[in-house]
């Protein structure tokens, strides 16, 4: 039986690694390797081409809440399926589309079918393994940081193939990855058993999750975690070079940032597992505000190392982390609910970062004041941190009040 719950947990992780390279990776992060490819293609200007990657964020945030509610009452598996469809039809018709209405309904659709794949895969894997629920999100989002390598890798190389379509090449093999996964799903995901109800434990109802405090404290937790992430993802570069840094060396050390945060959600997952998810967190988001003050004090070639070595070790392990957490203070059957609301926060925290960033470089001091901004957030993080309890924590105290209760109605 141990035999058999490994093999699952292999197939379902490696599964989870797929989805999220096809959903995270090839759906949302990879659009800035194809834009100056697909621009020319397109005819594109800088402004439509800003609108589109605005677009796949409206279409991920103005879904989120209803992916989750629908994956509560629909089964997480049909909800999956859905969503990866949804990306899979938006990744091919952005390989045929030729004008930017087009264009612009594909990558709608790949925000909404993110929506409805992410949360609720995520939420399939920890209900089946609710013992290690940090590592098998952390080797589930590692997928992320695998899809852009070999976006990375593979975009510039059917570009130089093709200068027309490679674009388009690189948008279909990220569709047939993506029909590959749904089959997969199909063949070998299947939905945790259902949690037993007794008459006296009604479902709670979506609105009573939203207000729970619990939730909330980690749906800003992974405000900021979103609000600093994509920050650092967009300026880091432009930081670099304007402060000097070769372009080469700079691009060297983004690819070493994507190998390395390939490692970093499992490692964190596992150590959550292990000592507790309020410890980590508190390690992992104080070492990324040591990352972000890094590049302030030190704007040098050490100074920019020792910032992507320290950030890219810890960035993807907050995420796992956070998602670890969101889960960690609601039963089974809330967990898609509970998710899905977090992640809203960290989709808001991606919309707002970038424009608060561009204002504080353009009229507050360059690059150095949204870094500073940046380590500010992440101290008001750890400050909300501080307040997370721990999954075993949550379950004494239930087991406390349940015993209280016994007692007392005990003839």
């Amino acid at each position: 039986m141990e035999q058999k719950n490994k093999n699952n947990l292999l197939t379902y992780a490696l599964i989870g690694m797929l989805t999220t390279a096809v959903v995270l990776a090839f759906a949302r992060l990879s659009y800035g390797v194809i834009l100056p490819f697909m621009r020319d293609g397109l005819s594109l200007s800088y402004k439509e081409a800003g609108f589109l990657g605005t677009t796949t964020s409206f279409g991920y945030l103005s879904t989120l809440i209803f992916a989750g509610i629908l994956a509560s009452k629909w089964g997480s598996k049909r909800t999956v399926l859905l969503g990866i469809s949804l990306v899979t039809a938006g990744l091919a018709g952005l390989s045929l589309g030729n004008s930017y209405l087009l264009a612009f309904l594909f990558m709608l659709l790949l925000g909404i079918g993110t929506s409805f794949t992410f949360t609720p895969f995520i939420t399939l894997l920890v209900s089946w393994f609710p013992q290690k629920k940090g590592f098998v999100i952390g080797l589930s989002t590692s997928g992320a940081g695998i899809g852009i390598l070999f976006a990375g890798m593979i975009v510039p190389y059917l570009s130089s193939i093709n200068s027309q379509n490679g674009w388009r090449w690189a948008w279909g093999i990220y569709a047939a990855i993506g029909l590959l996964v749904v089959i997969l799903t199909m063949i070998f995901i299947k939905n945790p058993p259902a949690e037993p109800v007794s008459e006296k434990q009604q479902k709670t109802p979506a609105k009573e999750i939203y207000k729970n405090p619990k939730v909330i404290n980690i749906g800003l937790i992974y405000g900021v975690v979103g609000l600093t992430y994509i920050v650092q993802v967009i300026f880091i570069m432009s930081y670099m070079i304007d402060e000097g840094i070769s372009v080469k060396f700079a691009g060297q050390l983004m690819a070493l940032n994507g190998v390395l945060s390939i490692f970093s959600g499992p490692f964190w997952g596992f150590v959550s597992d292990r000592f507790g998810r309020r410890k980590s967190l508190i390690l992992t988001m104080g070492l990324t505000m040591v990352s972000m003050l890094l590049p302030v004090l030190f704007p040098t070639q050490l100074g920019f190392t020792l910032h992507i070595i320290l950030m890219s070790s810890t960035s993807t392990g907050m995420f796992t982390l956070t998602q670890a957490a969101s889960m960690d203070h609601v039963k089974p059957s809330e967990m898609p609910i509970a998710f899905s609301y977090v992640t809203f926060y960290f989709a808001v925290g991606q919309l707002v970062g970038p424009a608060i960033a561009g204002w504080l470089i353009e009229d507050f001091g360059g690059f150095r004041t949204a870094f500073i901004f940046s380590t500010i957030c992440l101290v008001f993080g750890i400050i909300l941190t501080v307040k997370v309890r721990n999954a075993a924590q949550n379950e004494q105290v239930v087991t406390t009040l349940n015993t209280d209760l016994k007692e007392h109605v005990s003839p």
